[in-house]
């Protein structure tokens, strides 16, 4: 192999990290190109860091990109620099959200079924019945998202299976209101047999925005 073939051979692992995302999306989503990012986290040191370590790095040094931007950027550094393996599973992967809402459990359960593109995605078309089919246009993450409605426990619980086109199997996204209080809920949203790891550090902090507008729009 020559020294060239060498060469072009990292940058194309190297691209391939952003995995789901582009270039484009990368420099639309945070102001910044991709080999920008490469560029600032090797010269602050990431190379030596953890998962937690870069993403604490983003949230203190560049607090304008969001959120789950950072988690992305994070998960796809430590791709391009050998920290973490492609396409890795561990088993029964989740992540789950929770928020205190200041409403009762009836208004948010009215914001959740009418308002489902503040944690589905804009767009999301959705009839909350049990053995309905739902989908989602496609967005930043996923070309577009199919499912199923499985229980619907109005004031209380929902289940349903959500699966991007490119996902080998659904995974299963259930959210639960519980009253702790008067005027108040405990929300818990949980998305269950993700496809790998990657993926998992990516929708935590998505799903964390997602219960964030939810909470806002029911406590207006």
């Amino acid at each position: 192999m020559t020294a060239q073939t060498e060469l072009d051979n990292t940058a194309t692992a190297v691209d391939r990290a952003l995995g789901r995302l582009t270039p484009q999306r990368v420099r639309e989503g945070t102001g910044r190109d991709w080999a920008e990012w490469l560029g600032v986290l090797d010269a602050a040191g990431a190379r030596d860091w953890d998962h937690r370590g870069i993403v604490d790095f983003l949230e203190r040094e560049h607090p304008d990109v969001p959120g789950w931007w950072q988690q992305s950027l994070a998960v796809a550094y430590e791709r391009a620099r050998g920290k973490r393996v492609t396409g890795r599973t561990a088993g029964a992967l989740h992540v789950g959200a929770q928020r205190s809402v200041a409403t009762s459990s009836a208004h948010l359960w009215k914001v959740l079924v009418s308002r489902p593109d503040l944690w589905l995605g804009d767009g999301a078309a959705v009839v909350f019945e049990p053995g309905e089919h739902y989908h989602v246009p496609p967005g930043e993450l996923w070309a577009r998202v199919t499912g199923e409605i499985v229980v619907v426990k109005p004031g209380d619980r929902l289940r349903m299976s959500w699966q991007p086109e490119d996902w080998p199997t659904p995974a299963t996204l259930q959210i639960a209101l519980t009253p702790t209080a008067p005027g108040r809920t405990r929300l818990n949203a949980s998305l269950e047999n993700l496809p790998d790891v990657q993926t998992r550090d990516v929708l935590r902090a998505r799903m964390h925005d997602a219960m964030e507008r939810v909470a806002l729009a029911a406590e207006q």
